[in-house]
């Protein structure tokens, strides 16, 4: 279990909401014009190669949107179980960004009740990390990626690890950012941990609101 966590400190960020807003248009203007940049290949190599290439930028959009929709708050009038959304969550996010790219995604997940608004917080700091592990820790190459969920009296750990080769002491991001402030609005704390044989990101939270 990972010790030693960083208090948060969203009075330095700038507001939850500015940081959804830029990191949810940033990522939409990518992962479309990537697509946009399939089905251009395709039709450039003429009909009798196209197909199979806009078959396949035809399923990745269509993963996308899935993995878009998996990101949306959860509609729920009591408690969910968080560990569920993660395991739709991460599924999600295999299909349309890992698998391709030879990247395992394994999760382990306790049952742990939470109402629907911190549960969709939770899922997005875990759609962050699993994404901060393919592109900086695995940089994208082959690799396997971990997500564990555990509850331990009135606390959960989220736990990210990878087995990729990030640099001992990376540049941080604005999705370091957002997760930190993702974080705080839990009232939890975040640490990240970078070795030679991968790195660990860990997220502990209440599991009741403070």
């Amino acid at each position: 279990m990972l010790t030693g966590f960083a208090n948060p400190s969203p009075a330095s960020d700038q507001p939850l909401a500015s940081h959804l807003f830029e990191e949810i248009s940033h990522r939409v203007i990518n992962e479309y014009s990537e697509a946009i940049a399939i089905l251009s290949l395709a039709a450039s190599r003429g009909e009798a190669t196209a197909a199979p290439a806009l078959r396949r930028a035809a399923d990745r959009l269509h993963a996308m949107a899935e993995a878009h929709r998996s990101l949306l708050v959860p509609i729920a009038e009591e408690n969910i179980d968080l560990g569920h959304h993660v395991v739709k969550l991460c599924s999600s996010l295999s299909r349309a960004y890992l698998s391709e790219r030879g990247i395992q995604l394994t999760v382990a997940m306790d049952e742990i009740p939470l109402d629907a608004a911190r549960c969709w917080c939770v899922g997005l700091i875990v759609s962050e990390l699993v994404r901060n592990a393919a592109r900086r820790g695995l940089k994208d190459r082959q690799g396997s990626i971990r997500v564990t969920l555990n509850r331990s009296g009135s606390s959960a750990w989220c736990v990210v690890c990878d087995d990729g080769c990030a640099a001992s002491d990376p540049p941080e991001g604005h999705e370091w950012r957002l997760i930190r402030a993702l974080t705080a609005e839990l009232g939890g704390s975040v640490q990240w941990k970078f070795t030679p044989c991968g790195s660990v990101a860990g997220v502990r939270f209440p599991v009741i609101t403070p």
